[in-house]
C-alpha cells in the first residue's frame, strides 16, 4: 500500500512566501507592479484556500464549532458539509457582523483573513498602477 506524500518544510508556505516578497517589492520598489500583482493576488489565492487555519464550521446541532484543521479562510475540514459552509455563508446576504464573525474568530484565521484582504488591496493597486503606466 503507498503512502501519501506529506508536504512539509517552507512549501506548505508558499503563499506567505509570497505575500512577504510582494510587500517587500512595494516597500523597496524592486519589482514591477506586474510582479507585485501577480505574487499579490497567488498570496491570496492561498490564503483564501490552502492556508492551514482550524476548520470553525458550526458543527449540526450543537452551538460549538469544529476543532478540525482546516485549509484556508474559505474551505473547511475534511468533513463535506464544512468545506461549503463558509464559502456558501460569505455568498448568502448576511449581516456584516456574521461575516466578520466567520472572519475573525479566533488568532490564526483573523490573520489569514487580514492577510487576504492586503493581498487583495496590493493586488489591485498593482493593477491600477500597471494600467496607468505608473511605476
Amino acid at each position: 500500500m503507498a503512502s501519501k506524500k506529506r508536504t512539509n518544510g517552507l512549501w506548505r508556505y508558499w503563499g506567505l512566501i509570497a505575500f512577504v516578497v510582494a510587500m517587500t517589492g512595494w516597500l523597496t520598489a524592486d519589482f514591477g507592479p506586474l510582479a507585485i500583482t501577480a505574487l499579490s493576488a497567488l498570496s491570496l489565492l492561498w490564503f483564501l484556500f490552502q492556508a492551514p487555519v482550524p476548520c470553525a464550521a458550526l458543527n449540526r446541532g450543537e452551538a460549538q464549532t469544529c476543532r478540525n484543521n482546516g485549509r484556508g479562510v474559505l474551505r473547511g475540514c475534511h468533513i463535506k458539509q464544512h468545506q461549503w459552509q463558509k464559502l456558501k455563508g460569505l455568498v448568502v446576504r448576511r449581516r456584516w457582523r456574521e461575516v466578520s464573525a466567520d472572519l475573525f474568530p479566533n488568532a490564526t484565521t483573523s490573520l489569514a483573513s487580514l492577510g487576504a484582504i492586503v493581498a487583495l488591496l496590493s493586488s489591485i493597486i498593482g493593477v491600477v498602477k500597471s494600467l496607468t503606466g505608473k511605476s
